[in-house]
């Protein structure tokens, strides 16, 4: 796997299942270290930034957020600091209004103890999370993935508010977030089989055309 993501630029990974898109994700999260090459962040080998500086600098969500323990203010304010205005700004923006219904609202109690959220509500409220924190780069590792149809639009809509002018990186489970993407990359075997818009590739005979196809005819 060759490639380079600009500033700002929004990129789709998109495959079938053990193409190698998680993995791609994890290395270039630095949470799998890699046998031979190099990843840079900003110019810099992986290697040689401070694990606190890469988490500061990375945020990767996958398909199974984790609720944490303790207040919904103390699970939103885990990847930086925000108050409650910029918290229920954000909410806002992401379309999560519902957080704020909860019954003690930003003090709701959550965790395996606490009031408990839907699979859908979990991935939203980790969405919000990312939103607010400082990172440069995000990456959804299929972050909408086991969001149920009625919530799948509303879970799209606010990964790509989560990411907002920042650099993205999307594992693709639907289609649509691909299309939406400045950049497709479609992996086979762990490499890189296509490169391009969704434009270019719906067009052009390949993996991309043919998932668009099957994906478009349900």
């Amino acid at each position: 796997v060759s490639l380079s993501i600009a500033p700002g630029e929004r990129i789709a990974i998109v495959g079938a299942s053990g193409a190698g898109k998680t993995t791609l994700a994890r290395v270039l999260a630095g949470a799998l270290p890699v046998g031979g090459g190099d990843v840079r962040h900003d110019g810099v080998g992986i290697e040689h930034w401070h694990p606190h500086d890469l988490r500061d600098a990375v945020v990767m969500l996958s398909q199974e957020p984790h609720v944490f323990a303790g207040t919904v203010r103390d699970d939103l304010a885990l990847f930086g600091e925000a108050d409650d205005e910029r918290m229920r700004a954000v909410i806002a923006q992401l379309g999560a209004d519902w957080i704020l219904r909860l019954p003690e609202g930003l003090d709701t109690e959550i965790g395996e103890a606490g009031h408990p959220l839907t699979p859908g509500q979990a991935q939203h409220l980790a969405l919000v999370r990312v939103a607010l924190s400082a990172a440069s780069v995000v990456i959804l590792d299929e972050a909408t993935a086991e969001a149920g149809s009625a919530d799948s639009e509303v879970l799209d809509l606010a990964s790509l508010g989560a990411i907002g002018h920042r650099t993205g990186i999307v594992i693709a489970h639907r289609l649509s977030q691909a299309a939406a993407a400045d950049r497709i990359l479609v992996m086979k075997d762990g490499r890189i089989v296509q490169s391009g818009s969704h434009d270019d590739l719906v067009q052009a005979p390949g993996p991309y055309a043919e998932l668009w196809a099957a994906w478009t005819a349900w």
